[in-house]
């Protein structure tokens, strides 16, 4: 799936231990995603660690229409 960001948003780091590592923000783009078992979506990254959007997080983005999905 693709997440398209419309405007800067802040998504969570996480390491890969599972423990948080603080936010990091997505320009406005094209980003290749994979939905969690948790319900986030995995922002897959080119040279870093993948970032995450929880789940009430990225609908109230979608609601905004700061993101958009494609399957």
């Amino acid at each position: 799936m693709y997440v398209y960001v419309t405007r800067n948003i802040s998504a969570r780091m996480r390491r890969s231990d599972g423990t948080d590592n603080g936010y990091k923000s997505l320009i406005p783009g094209k980003y290749k995603a994979n939905k969690t078992n948790d319900g986030a979506l995995e922002i897959v990254q080119d040279k870093d660690e993948p970032v995450y959007l929880l789940p009430f997080v990225w609908w109230e983005q979608m609601e905004l229409g700061d993101i958009s999905l494609t399957g």
